[in-house]
């Protein structure tokens, strides 16, 4: 693992040669230099396609627009979990174009990469400069002390560790702690937990880069109101935002970082562990849209599109590499739960 702090994060973005060094451990390299996979081979998938990507944003575009428009035409309780149901996938379809964005795949021109991505996380309540921040820094230090999505899951947790964080994710502290996480936008300061030591100047500064957020939320706010009513601007838009999202978020993490149950690290580089996942429809529609269950695949590429992973995983079916597969989101917590039933289990560190 990378334990350097003066690491330069603008590269892990810029650099093609970057992507397959930052972040992964020295055997998955020399891997892959075995296999002769190096830049040549990705130099096409790395290539932002504009007509996928702008396909993408009308259609996250108009599945946002769909939520207040169907509930006004057709309000019902099944209309009102479809759209409960909708504005997470929504949710997930944004996170992941910011997540795009972060590794400059979203378009080749850094300033229409970067436009955009901040329209995304402004929709959905945070800034991009502070997710792409923490996000880089969750590729150099994955599962270490220093990783800032241990906030989603810690690599060691049980699965009633697990059950316990959700309670936490349902009362809408996860997303408060993850708001100031975004909220810190100066590498030279950025802390994995921010709320251990929150100040006036810490709130002052996260108001002073949220005004753009602020502004688009009103917007919502507004266009939910002359449809459907502000309350469910509340109901459909800011309450799975804060409560459902986090907690299937934390679900992806478990399930693509967690240290299968008696597994004990014995380097720093043990602690690098990351699967992707046969997800079911269901799952892929709702939990992991636009390529988010090639996880794995991301980690050892990231800058690659989410729509060319599935080719990066051909690429190393036929390089004869192994792919860590788990069978699916929700299977992987059963299996879990079963596998700490017949092996001891310690609790994890909170």
């Amino acid at each position: 693992m990378i334990n350097d702090d003066t690491v330069d994060v603008e590269k892990f973005v810029k650099v093609p040669e970057a992507q397959v060094t930052l972040g992964v451990p020295a055997t998955y390299r020399e891997m892959l230099r075995q296999a002769g996979i190096g830049a040549e081979d990705l130099r096409v998938l790395n290539e932002p396609s504009i007509p996928r990507t702008l396909f993408e944003l009308v259609l996250v575009a108009l599945s946002l627009a769909a939520v207040p428009v169907i509930y006004a035409v057709a309000p019902h309780p099944l209309t009102f979990v479809l759209c409960f149901v909708l504005s997470v996938r929504n949710s997930n379809c944004l996170a992941q174009l910011i997540h795009t964005s972060d590794h400059g795949a979203l378009f080749k021109n850094p300033r229409l990469n970067a436009g955009v991505g901040n329209a995304c996380s402004y929709l959905l309540g945070y800034t991009r400069a502070g997710h792409r921040l923490a996000h880089l820094r969750h590729h150099l230090y994955l599962n270490t002390e220093k990783d800032p999505d241990l906030v989603w899951a810690t690599p060691q947790q049980t699965s009633r560790d697990l059950f316990r964080a959700w309670a936490h994710d349902f009362l809408c502290l996860s997303a408060l702690k993850r708001l100031l996480q975004y909220s810190q936008t100066d590498k030279k300061t950025f802390t994995v937990k921010p709320w251990r030591a929150v100040s006036a100047l810490l709130i002052i500064r996260a108001l002073k880069v949220m005004w753009p957020v602020a502004c688009v939320q009103l917007a919502v706010l507004a266009a939910y109101s002359a449809l459907i009513g502000p309350r469910f601007y509340l109901v459909f838009y800011v309450l799975p935002i804060m409560t459902l999202y986090p907690a299937q978020i934390r679900l992806r993490a478990t399930v693509e970082h967690s240290f299968d149950v008696g597994y004990a690290p014995k380097t720093s580089s043990d602690l690098w562990v990351t699967r992707s996942t046969r997800a079911r429809w269901f799952e892929r529609f709702v939990f992991a849209p636009y390529g988010i269950h090639f996880h794995f695949e991301h980690h050892l590429f990231p800058a690659v599109p989410h729509y060319n992973l599935r080719n990066v995983r051909e690429l190393l079916k036929r390089a004869g590499l192994p792919i860590p597969l788990t069978p699916g989101y929700i299977a992987f917590v059963l299996t879990k739960i079963k596998s700490e039933r017949h092996h001891p289990v310690t609790r994890s560190a909170a």
